[in-house]
């Protein structure tokens, strides 16, 4: 038993390095994921940082924030772009309406990767809302912006955040027939090599 199986790597290796090559190839190593909630933060100061260029010749100013009780974490955040500025709620200084409308995620459906691979979907992360800097004329802009990347199916569940519902998309099915061709798939590959080694055996 021990030398069949020594002459069937010694084959495999051989004459099936395409299947071993098609097999590594599923394989890659990924750095680490981004939750929801961190690539929220990086939209947010997107527009925090858009707000600064408005607000550079100004010194003093009140930041009036529309949030709702579901986008109050990200105040902090965009208030750390004004380390040097002094805001406070005092009469006679420029009054700014900063508000999020709008923060969702969305999943494409899953994808699998390679032959043997496992299955990976697109995330699309948006983020909307508008500021007003009231002064001698007032001024309404909107803003919008999005992030695009992918991650392992497996993975949804950690980059969601069960205590802010924004985090949470709606998580596509697994696709029922991929669920069963991989197993079909890997045993029809060791099928095959075997086959060719008794065949090349015999000629």
């Amino acid at each position: 038993m021990n030398d069949f199986v020594d002459h069937l790597l010694k084959f495999i290796l051989k004459r099936g390095s395409f299947l071993f090559l098609s097999i590594s190839l599923s394989f890659q190593v990924y750095g680490q994921t981004k939750t929801n909630l961190e690539l929220f933060f990086q939209l947010a100061d997107s527009a925090a940082n858009n707000l600064t260029l408005n607000l550079k010749e100004e010194k003093n100013f009140q930041i009036d924030f529309v949030l709702g009780k579901d986008y109050q974490v990200f105040q902090n955040s965009i208030l750390s772009h004004f380390p040097n500025k002094e805001i406070k709620d005092e009469e006679g200084k420029i009054l700014v309406h900063f508000a999020l409308t709008d923060v969702k995620v969305e999943y494409s459906e899953p994808e699998r990767k390679g032959l043997f691979g496992s299955l990976w979907i697109k995330r699309t992360l948006h983020i909307s809302g508008n500021y007003s800097i009231i002064s001698n004329t007032n001024e309404v802009k909107n803003f919008s912006y999005t992030a695009n990347d992918e991650l392992p199916y497996e993975d949804i569940a950690s980059v969601e955040n069960s205590s802010f519902p924004f985090t949470q998309g709606k998580i596509p099915a697994e696709p029922f027939f991929s669920s069963l061709l991989e197993p079909a798939i890997a045993l029809g590959s060791a099928a095959t090599a075997v086959y060719i080694f008794f065949t090349a055996r015999s000629k």
